[in-house]
């Protein structure tokens, strides 16, 4: 864009477990206020009440947490109230989904109604495919089906879209072919040096995890066939499962690999960002399988981003956004249909080879540095906005 917008991000929930508004829609913000235009990002911060009605400057971006006040109806008011006072050139959408789907009907309808068009620029973001999360959630069938319906609606009712995927920027493609769609993955501050990290007197191996990646027999097969191969190796399994007592699954499977596997493991649940710090620094290298499911392909990893920026060595499976962070070397990736036996065999081979660790480590940095930059990432989108031929040229 050659001059200044009105840009307003709208969102789903607030800065709580989700990812999606801190690690995505904020530092996407950032950028574009450091380019000059008017920020907003309007939130109604359900999973996290205590920041009901708070207004903040978050690096030249306005965020407006509205008033939950008065229910569903009240607070959606409130967000449309917000939008139309800030007088938007661009509105981005953030998931098709709940509040901000909701705020996406409003506005189209509007326009329908007042006989406009293009004014403001309507733009949607989609970093999953909800539909895919609907059994894992276990949401009653009612609301699945609407959260369904939302998604599809929103996707072939807006101007154009951004994606976090290749898979997600195929399925935009699928419902609304005519609608112009940028592959838009999930970025990373300026790559960190690396400190020399801590080797303990066995390798470290390092599973974040939402517990719905692979199955607790996967898992299980795996860490009984890498103890054959290295029994002095130890799993360190870190977060929160989505579904409460999921974890259990996995651990009884994982008593079931044999005694002394099991022993090699523990279970530290939710991390806090010390924690978090603490694992990295004595990780020999990290693993991150995944199903060759549309609820894995459809995703954009933070975590495993946010692990090459700290520079671990990563063992992935390729399996969607996994394969390009890991590509041109900066992660050993295995493939989609790999067995838990070839999982293994890759991460064994990795401990065993000090160089190619630390080759690893520098091309991520490089790849992270040349491809997933949030400067670069903004850059853009703010070209992607100018060629809709937004309303302020």
């Amino acid at each position: 864009m050659d001059s200044a917008a009105r840009i307003a991000f709208v969102a789903p929930f607030g800065f709580g477990q989700k990812t999606t508004v801190w690690a995505r829609t904020l530092p996407l913000a950032r950028q574009l206020a450091q380019q000059g235009h008017a920020v907003t990002l309007i939130i109604p911060p359900w999973d996290t009440p205590a920041d009901a009605g708070k207004r903040a400057d978050d690096a030249g971006v306005t965020v407006v947490q509205v008033s939950l006040r008065g229910g569903l109806s009240a607070t959606l008011w409130r967000m449309v109230r917000q939008l139309d006072a800030f007088a938007p050139d661009i509105v981005h959408i953030i998931k098709p989904r709940a509040h901000a789907g909701i705020v996406q009907w409003v506005l189209w309808q509007r326009r329908r109604w007042r006989g406009s068009t293009g004014r403001p620029l309507l733009c949607l973001d989609i970093d999953d495919w909800e539909q895919a999360w609907a059994p894992i959630n276990r949401y009653p069938w009612p609301v699945a089906r609407f959260l369904a319906w939302q998604e599809e609606w929103g996707i072939r009712h807006a101007d154009a879209i951004s994606a976090a995927s290749h898979w997600l920027a195929a399925r935009a493609h699928a419902y609304a072919p005519q609608t112009p769609a940028l592959y838009l993955p999930n970025g990373v501050d300026e790559p960190q040096v690396v400190a020399p990290r801590a080797q303990p007197a066995g390798p470290r191996i390092l599973y974040y995890t939402r517990f719905v990646e692979v199955a607790p027999a996967w898992l299980a097969a795996f860490w009984r066939a890498l103890h054959a191969q290295r029994p002095d190796a130890h799993l360190d399994v870190a977060g929160a499962p989505l579904q409460p007592g999921r974890e259990r699954a996995f651990q009884r499977a994982m008593s079931e690999a044999g005694a002394a596997a099991a022993q090699q493991v523990t279970w530290h649940g939710f991390v806090d960002q010390a924690q978090q710090s603490a694992l990295y620094a004595v990780a020999a290298c990290a693993i991150f399988p995944a199903e060759n499911v549309p609820l894995q392909q459809a995703k954009c990893s933070v975590r495993l981003a946010t692990t090459l920026l700290h520079g671990v060595p990563v063992v992935a499976a390729a399996v969607g956004e996994q394969a390009h962070y890991g590509a041109a070397g900066a992660a050993r990736l295995v493939g989609a249909d790999a067995t838990p036996a070839d999982f293994a065999q890759a991460v064994a081979a990795l401990l065993d080879d000090r160089a190619a660790q630390a080759a690893m480590i520098e091309q991520a940095r490089r790849r992270l540095r040349a491809e997933y930059a949030w400067p670069a990432l903004a850059a853009k989108l703010t070209c992607f906005y100018a060629a809709q031929g937004n309303a302020t040229e």
